[in-house]
């Protein structure tokens, strides 16, 4: 649970890497991702704390305030932000790192992804490793159940998104969550995420990656649901094609394509 509880890392913005993954502006809601988020009446960890917001609640950036602060490895900016409690208008400031990344609202479940904690590489050059949690939430922003995974950071996730989808065909299924994370350059991959929500739990789902090097190689995994076009019942196919380009960069001189089944019972998917 991120509270600022800690002994503060303070510093004039250094252009952390993780900072670009919330893709906050002025104007746009932010939503609580912390079990507890405190509202300060200025940009510090030491600040009076003015209010106290939960997982689930909403806020709006108003101003970006460029002193990052550092908790649990997480590198980020406060904000100024504009909230109501009890219908009266305020202001205040609040610690980015406290912030999903993204709200997605299915039916009445509201689920959320953000960023627990930065692990540092194995060694000084290394990335960082990204703790990475979904919540799913329900009208009241009562949490009905997480799941965290563990991601390649630092260059290999400059930016991210996520995407509700419907159960794609799975038995018990109704949503599936899918994160992606991408380094947005030549050689590092792009990498989906996915989770399935049976309206109680969320699922781990087998996931997929593409990869392209400008006029070397190619590595694209596509994943076929029962509900897609090639898809069977009870099963999630990963179909994957790894290219090598010829000296002009463009032709492709070897291709070879793998076709892997994972055999879905309704609670996880094993790989036949």
């Amino acid at each position: 649970m991120l509270l600022l509880a800690a002994a503060p890392v303070m510093a004039q913005m250094k252009g952390s890497i993780e900072y670009n993954l919330w893709r906050a502006q002025q104007g746009d809601t932010l939503t609580v991702f912390a079990e507890k988020a405190y509202i300060r009446q200025s940009a510090s960890p030491k600040a009076t704390i003015q209010d106290s917001l939960t997982t689930g609640q909403t806020i709006i950036a108003a101003k970006l305030i460029e002193t990052e602060f550092t908790m649990k490895g997480i590198s980020a900016p406060w904000y100024q932000v504009k909230y109501k409690v009890d219908g009266k208008q305020k202001e205040g400031f609040v610690w980015l790192g406290l912030m999903a990344f993204g709200s997605y609202q299915k039916d009445s479940v509201q689920f959320l992804y953000g960023i627990d904690k930065v692990t540092p590489g194995d060694i000084k050059e290394a990335d960082p490793k990204y703790l990475i949690m979904v919540k799913a939430l329900n009208a009241k922003h009562v949490l009905l159940d997480k799941k965290s995974v563990t991601v390649d950071g630092g260059s290999f996730a400059i930016s991210s998104d996520a995407k509700v989808l419907g159960g794609m065909g799975l038995d018990k299924i109704n949503t599936i969550v899918r994160l992606y994370f991408s380094g947005e350059s030549c050689g590092i991959p792009d990498n989906y995420i996915y989770f399935g929500w049976n309206g109680s739990k969320l699922l781990e789902l087998p996931g997929k990656s593409s990869m392209f090097d400008a006029g070397a190689i190619a590595h694209t995994e596509t994943l076929l649901f029962p509900k897609e076009p090639g898809g069977q019942a009870g099963k999630i196919i990963r179909l994957t094609v790894d290219e090598e380009f010829g000296e002009d960069g463009e032709k492709v001189a070897k291709s070879k394509s793998t076709r892997e089944v994972y055999i879905w019972n309704g609670e996880k998917a094993t790989k036949q």
